[in-house]
């Protein structure tokens, strides 16, 4: 009895230390599973064991070697740590410090696309419709007017959307756009020129001294963009 007794205990011991040896091969455990930060913020996420650290997209975050996370544009990614015995992911919001204005449906410029269709979209208050334009008030006081425009060799494509903001808005609409867009210098005549990662929607920002107004235009290339 004795005998059987020392080796059962044997046997549970190997297993002990069977799973023991399995739990060194689990994956690398973070100190964190998400993150949320504002744009220019940094935070560091540890691991439990020597990693390599990855971003899935560092247009909105990026990842050094020490796991050290440094938000860059609004949106979310992860980051993963990935070790000898598998990886570990970190989910990364990125918040906006600036929320200026809600963005016309810029998506749909280059399409084949009806007024009603843009109405359908468009949460604003509709203040005037032409047959190659469609006007909304803008949703704060500052906001004069947000027109979308259709193109006059094509009265069924939408060709650009501008937004109208009260002059002073200058540095908060340029910092809204860095928030949300790469900058992408074109030439010398464009003051500020911002293209987003993920689409053709190009923006163009315009001061207007003589309408003491800022416009913000979106078109999918310059060209398209109304002058």
């Amino acid at each position: 009895m004795l005998m059987k007794r020392m080796l059962l205990l044997a046997v549970l011991a190997g297993i002990a230390a069977g799973t023991a040896g399995c739990k060194q091969q689990d994956a690398p455990k973070l100190d964190r599973q998400a993150v949320r930060l504002y744009v220019g913020d940094q935070v560091r996420i540890t691991a439990d064991r020597p990693v390599a650290w990855s971003a899935a997209d560092d247009f909105y975050a990026a990842v050094d070697a020490d796991g050290t996370v440094t938000a860059r544009h609004v949106g979310t990614t992860t980051v993963t740590a990935t070790a000898d015995s598998g990886s570990a992911v970190c989910t990364v919001e990125v918040q906006p410090r600036y929320n200026t204005f809600v963005e016309p449906a810029y998506e749909l410029i280059g399409q084949t696309i009806s007024h009603a269709e843009i109405d359908a979209v468009e949460k604003r208050e509709k203040i005037e419709e032409t047959k190659f334009s469609i006007a909304y008030k803008g949703e704060l006081p500052y906001i004069k007017r947000v027109e979308y425009f259709y193109d006059v060799a094509d009265e069924d494509e939408l060709n650009a959307i501008t937004v109208r903001f009260d002059k002073g808005y200058e540095n908060e609409v340029k910092n809204f756009l860095s928030e949300r867009y790469l900058p992408v210098p074109i030439n010398a005549y464009v003051i500020n020129f911002y293209t987003h990662y993920e689409t053709l929607a190009a923006v163009k920002v315009v001061w207007s001294n003589r309408e003491k107004e800022v416009v913000l235009q979106y078109g999918h290339n310059p060209e398209q963009i109304k002058q």
